[in-house]
């Protein structure tokens, strides 16, 4: 009878999360359940209050295989010989996942110097850039960025993926075009992702071809091309990794597995903030099922303990950086965050660059269109068909907590976290746990395949075959891109030789929703490294609002003493940015004025910019 109850508490629990709070009459009873997490945590206490009164397997543990199914007792259990085979079989995965993407993005590789738009993508380039200057000139303020001036720690004002940041150094010290080290770097992230993917559903389930079915899946996720503009979201590469890691110390309880883990963890937290604490969350309840599963042992949880420990020394300086900012970055207001929250029609809209199901987008927010495509979903029922083992239930749960996170505000999860847990009450964005969503259904869908595959072994290579073609046709994109100029205006060469001074650019945004179009100047900086009172990011400081209020007179006397009182030294005009007759004014005035003068003259984009000396009192 406990079994049956804690059955029906889970089926309830799960109804709820897929269709909300659900009431019903029970005997002349009113029943109401508003939230999943009541009914899911009476089953745990009955499941336990059961299992320590009666020692024999339980109905719910036998439907699982309990403890272990045999391809996680055959992979996971006895460490095998060393093989270099497994390093062939990798580098057989990343030539295949690298065709695959470029094919898939062709345009984006025929055309490495074009971004999907003018905004996120210049700015992920700067930083990038940055992070390749600043490293061997002043790494103690790498974080102070040259935007936002007289800011400081100016990378903290958005994620900062120190680690892509980090892999483009060689290539950025070699001189490659900072596009290209961006495009590159960006395409990378789908190609690893997915042979990370191929590496621990190979392990999982023994099989290469659903192996190859479970990477294709994570490497060309819709979610993916819904966030084409947006680097640090495509870093997924150590996510695979951090799961064949806690598997591996699960089954061992070897200290170097942990240890492993806890790298692979903290790779993908200086990858992806975002990711980093929603992959922590996601972790509980697997990590609990697999240890479960195995009837509690102690020394895998001595090693992820080490595995912890590491994480947190190695995200310790950074994680610094931000808590040093907090008091100016404060909270996310809940009105913000209620924008970004999903809900479960959010699931059923597909990204705008579907070539298949663009017609149904719809007018969805561009950062809660989360169609995760049918594949994927029918190939995961397959896998969650009883019997189960206790690593595919874990993915499961998992995968619960993943949803309900990504609803944000309009879920149970995310509200606690936001209450209970500092850095959460920073985040703007919880529809992104939704890339977690994605990710299980991708070793789910591995699972599945494999499934179907030993079902009919005859038909191994044509159903292999079906299946690859799915997931390769049905995420595929439309993509439509920008180029972008491979050099700023040459106004920018009178100031290599002159010592650090701080520049304004116009036309600046005319209010903190159009700080984007400031990309562009992020962008030339790289070219000249000098201080900019320009900016853009995901938080902006009081300072920068002030500025954009005080110059939308520019070029007049008020605007100017302003720019003299926030230490300007230089002002460059670009007439590629203005209309014509505006241009010419604003030279006009700027030319007439006895505190400026010109230094640069470039003719750039069928227009000219002039780079303008502003002088102070003491010059």
């Amino acid at each position: 009878m406990g079994d049956v109850l804690a059955v029906a508490l889970i089926v309830t629990g799960t109804i709820v999360v897929v269709t909300g709070p659900m009431r019903f009459h029970l005997g002349g009873l009113r029943i109401s359940v508003g939230s999943p997490w009541r009914p899911y945590l009476w089953a745990t206490l009955v499941l336990a209050l059961r299992h320590w009164r009666v020692s024999h397997d339980s109905v719910l543990a036998r439907l699982a295989g309990y403890p272990l199914g045999k391809s996680e007792r055959r992979l996971f259990g006895v460490a095998g010989p060393f093989s270099w085979r497994v390093f062939g079989e990798l580098a057989i995965a990343t030539i295949a996942f690298g065709a695959l993407v470029v094919a898939a993005t062709w345009p984006q590789m025929r055309q490495p110097y074009s971004v999907p738009n003018l905004g996120d993508p210049l700015f992920y380039t700067w930083q990038l850039a940055w992070v390749a200057h600043q490293l061997p000139r002043d790494p103690l303020h790498l974080f102070d960025g040259n935007m936002f001036y007289p800011e400081r720690h100016a990378l903290t004002y958005s994620d900062s993926f120190i680690v892509p940041a980090m892999m483009s150094v060689p290539f950025s010290w070699l001189g490659i075009h900072p596009l290209v080290i961006y495009t590159c770097l960006f395409l990378s992230a789908f190609v690893l992702s997915g042979v990370t993917m191929f590496l621990l559903v190979r392990a999982l389930t023994g099989r290469r071809d659903a192996a190859a079915i479970a990477g294709v899946v994570f490497a060309l996720y819709p979610y993916r091309f819904e966030h084409y503009s947006h680097l640090e979201l495509q870093t997924t590469m150590w996510m695979p990794l951090v799961l064949w890691g806690l598997h591996r110390t699960m089954a061992r309880g070897r200290l170097r597995d942990g240890i492993g883990t806890g790298v692979a963890f903290a790779l993908q937290t200086l990858s992806s903030l975002y990711y980093g604490l929603f992959l922590a969350i996601y972790l509980v309840p697997l990590g609990a099922t697999l240890w479960l599963a195995r009837r509690c042992p102690l020394r895998p949880l001595r090693a992820l303990a080490a595995g912890i420990t590491l994480a947190s020394v190695i995200i310790a300086p950074v994680a610094a950086q931000y808590i040093r900012n907090k008091p100016m970055l404060g909270e996310r207001a809940r009105q913000v965050v209620r924008v970004y929250s999903a809900n479960r029609a959010d699931y059923l809209k597909p990204h705008v660059r579907s070539r298949l199901y663009h017609a149904w987008s719809g007018n969805g927010h561009r950062e809660r269109q989360l169609f995760p495509g049918l594949t994927p979903v029918v190939l995961s029922a397959v896998a969650l068909w009883p019997p189960l083992g206790a690593a595919r239930i874990g993915y499961a749960v998992a995968m619960a907590v993943a949803f309900d996170g990504s609803l944000g505000v309009n879920g149970t999860i995310f509200p606690w976290l936001r209450a209970y847990v500092g850095p959460f009450r920073q985040l703007r964005v919880p529809a992104r746990f939704a890339l977690l969503v994605g990710l299980t259904l991708a070793v789910l869908a591995g699972y599945g395949a494999a499934r179907l595959l030993e079902r009919w072994p005859r038909w191994r290579i044509p159903l292999t075959g079906l299946m690859l073609a799915l997931v390769v046709i049905e995420p595929w994109p439309r993509l439509q891109l920008e180029p972008v100029w491979r050099r700023p205006p040459a106004i920018y060469d009178a100031l290599s030789a002159s010592p650090p001074a701080v520049l304004a650019e116009f036309p600046m945004a005319s209010d903190l929703q159009e700080s984007w179009r400031d990309t562009r100047y992020l962008y030339f900086s790289t070219f000249h490294w000098q201080k900019l009172v320009n900016g853009d990011s995901s938080f902006f400081p009081a300072s920068h609002a002030d500025l954009i209020a005080r110059v939308r007179n520019f070029p007049n006397d008020a605007v100017l003493r302003y720019l003299r009182s926030r230490g300007v030294d230089y002002v460059a005009v670009h007439g590629a940015f203005y209309r014509p007759d505006t241009y010419r004014k604003i030279v006009e005035t700027l030319n007439a004025r006895p505190d400026l003068t010109i230094r640069a003259v470039d003719r750039w984009e069928g227009s000219e910019s002039r780079l303008y000396q502003l002088h102070h009192g003491r010059d």
